[in-house]
């Protein structure tokens, strides 16, 4: 997995990061899509911004929102409320020994072989078509301007993070099949080899979401396509090793976040490193500054 791509050292890679962990950050202190999408059209100095709520089904809460900003396109998979944080949890009696009528506490499926998380499945596959729908309706409005679309970014946190990969692939495959290399008119902003600079995937203490097999399949998509998969870890967040064993493998690259950055903000992330905030707050400090302190945990061979 050489051929994944890296965090460069310094501040220039780091707006798009920022501008994730802000639209996550809004999110999750604006319940309401109307004042969540004003909120954030001041934000980015953009009055016509458009944001739209995306539901699983699985419950009445949200789950994640689409915005579309400058021609810019974010998907955003929020974080865990206190009403789901039992579903982030796994334990070795559940995991493997969940029966089918034990519907509270999620468990490891097969999908194409490979094992994942069965509600971030479950969620996903609740919002897949109100999401796909979603997009092509962002970049219908883009294109309707003559203007072609500058970016598509998947974020996710903490548990939105682990829905995120459950997605990726998914979208990935829309874009290709709807104006990409393999739709029947394909559009150069969005053919195959454009792709390193179109979509990115930007999570901020993901939760694991499948085994070695399915980011081994992850990490090919992203390797062919030269695509920015990048996970942000505070070095203290309580879900760093929070992770079913069968889980615990690598998925692009995730970068954990040191204490000489991270002391600067402890209101901010929280008393276990785990706020969304924080890692806003994070993001902002190194477009400002960079730093070459901010190293990856995995190391491929």
């Amino acid at each position: 997995m050489s051929g994944l791509i890296r965090l460069q050292n310094g501040p220039s890679q780091w707006p798009d990061i920022k501008d994730a962990a802000h639209i996550l950050w809004r999110a999750s202190i604006h319940p309401e899509i109307s004042p969540l999408r004003d909120t954030l059209a001041g934000d980015f100095s953009y009055p016509s911004l458009f944001a739209k709520d995306l539901h699983t089904g699985i419950n009445s809460s949200r789950r994640a929102i689409i915005v579309r900003y400058h021609d810019n396109i974010t998907i955003a998979f929020e974080g865990t409320g206190s009403d789901a944080l039992v579903m982030n949890l796994w334990t070795n009696l559940w995991a493997d020994a969940k029966g089918p009528n034990i519907w509270d506490i999620p468990f490891p499926v097969y999908t194409d072989g490979n094992r994942v998380h069965s509600f971030y499945r479950d969620m996903w596959h609740g919002m897949r078509a109100s999401t796909l729908d979603a997009l092509s309706e962002a970049v219908k409005c883009i294109v309707a301007k003559g203007n072609a679309p500058k970016s598509i970014v998947v974020a996710g946190f903490s548990m939105g993070g682990g829905v995120s990969t459950m997605a990726f692939m998914d979208i990935v495959h829309h874009v290709r099949t709807t104006w990409g290399s393999e739709s029947p008119a394909p559009c150069d902003w969005a053919k195959d080899e454009g792709f390193a600079s179109l979509i990115q995937h930007l999570t901020f203490a993901a939760v694991a979401a499948g085994d070695q097999g399915f980011h081994t399949v992850l990490n090919n998509v992203y390797e062919h396509y030269s695509i920015r998969a990048w996970d942000f870890m505070h070095h203290n967040d309580i879900t760093r090793h929070a992770h079913h064993p069968a889980f615990r493998s690598f998925r692009g690259y995730r970068y954990i976040l040191p204490d000489a950055i991270v002391r600067h903000f402890g209101a901010e992330f929280g008393p276990v490193g785990h706020w969304i905030l924080g890692y806003l707050k994070a993001a902002q400090w190194m477009t400002e500054h960079g730093t070459d302190q901010v190293k990856s945990e995995y190391v491929y061979r």
